[in-house]
C-alpha cells in the first residue's frame, strides 16, 4: 500500500470513528437534524488537506464538530430549545473547554465556516444571516424578502464581510453578557454562602457562652 493510499484509509477510519461518536451524542442530546450537521462537517474534513483529522485524539475532534455546530447554531444560547453547554460536551469527551475552543476555531477557518453558513445550520439561521440589497440600495436579511416579484442582487464581498463582522460583534456582546452575569451570580453565592458562615459561627460562639 503506497503512502497515499495509507492516508486515505486512515482519513475514512478516523472519519467513521468521529461520525459514531457523533451519533452518540447526539442521540442523547440533540437532534437528527443537528447531527445531519455535524456528520456533514466532519465529512469535510476529512476531505481537507490543510487540516488533518487523523492527528490528535479522536474525541477532541468529536467534541470540537459538535462545538462548531453548536456555535453555529446558537445552541449555547438558554433561549434555544436543543439549549447545550460547553461543559456538557467536554464532560462527555474527556476534554478540556480551551483545547475544543481552540481546535473548533481552527475547523471554522480551514472550512472557512461563518455564522449562517448553509448545509451547517437551520434555515431559520442561515436566512437571518444572508443579505440581500435591493435595487435601492438597502440591505436586508433574506428572511425579509417575501415578495419575489422584486429582484435583489447579493451584497458584495466588502459589504457581506461588514454585515458578518457585525454580526460576529453582536454575538461576543451577547457572550460577554451572559459571562458577567453568570460571575455576578456566582459572586452573590459566594456573598450568600459567607454570610450563613458567619451567621453559623456566630450562633456557636452564642450557645459556647
Amino acid at each position: 500500500m503506497n503512502k497515499f493510499s495509507k492516508e486515505k484509509n486512515d482519513k475514512a477510519e478516523r472519519v467513521a470513528q468521529i461520525k459514531e461518536m457523533i451519533h452518540s451524542f447526539c442521540e442523547e442530546y440533540l437532534t437528527q437534524e443537528l447531527e445531519g450537521y455535524a456528520v456533514r462537517l466532519c465529512e469535510k474534513l476529512g476531505r481537507k488537506r490543510i487540516i488533518d483529522i487523523t492527528r490528535g485524539k479522536k474525541e477532541i475532534w468529536t467534541a470540537s464538530i459538535i462545538y462548531v455546530i453548536a456555535r453555529l447554531n446558537f445552541l449555547f444560547d438558554k433561549q434555544k430549545e436543543n439549549y447545550i453547554t460547553v461543559d456538557t460536551i467536554c464532560n462527555y469527551f474527556g476534554t478540556k473547554k480551551s483545547t475544543i475552543g481552540t481546535k473548533a476555531t481552527q475547523i471554522e477557518k480551514a472550512c472557512n465556516l461563518n455564522i449562517g453558513e448553509e448545509g451547517y445550520c437551520s434555515k431559520e439561521i442561515s436566512d437571518s444571516f444572508t443579505f440581500y440589497k435591493t435595487p435601492e440600495g438597502f440591505i436586508i436579511p433574506k428572511s425579509m424578502v417575501d415578495d419575489r416579484k422584486f429582484i435583489f442582487k447579493l451584497a458584495d464581498d466588502e459589504e457581506a464581510r461588514e454585515l458578518q463582522e457585525f454580526a460576529d460583534e453582536k454575538r461576543r456582546a451577547k457572550e460577554e453578557k451572559i459571562k458577567k452575569r453568570k460571575e455576578r451570580r456566582t459572586e452573590i453565592n459566594r456573598e450568600i454562602a459567607k454570610k450563613k458562615r458567619e451567621k453559623k459561627k456566630d450562633q456557636l460562639d452564642l450557645f459556647g457562652d
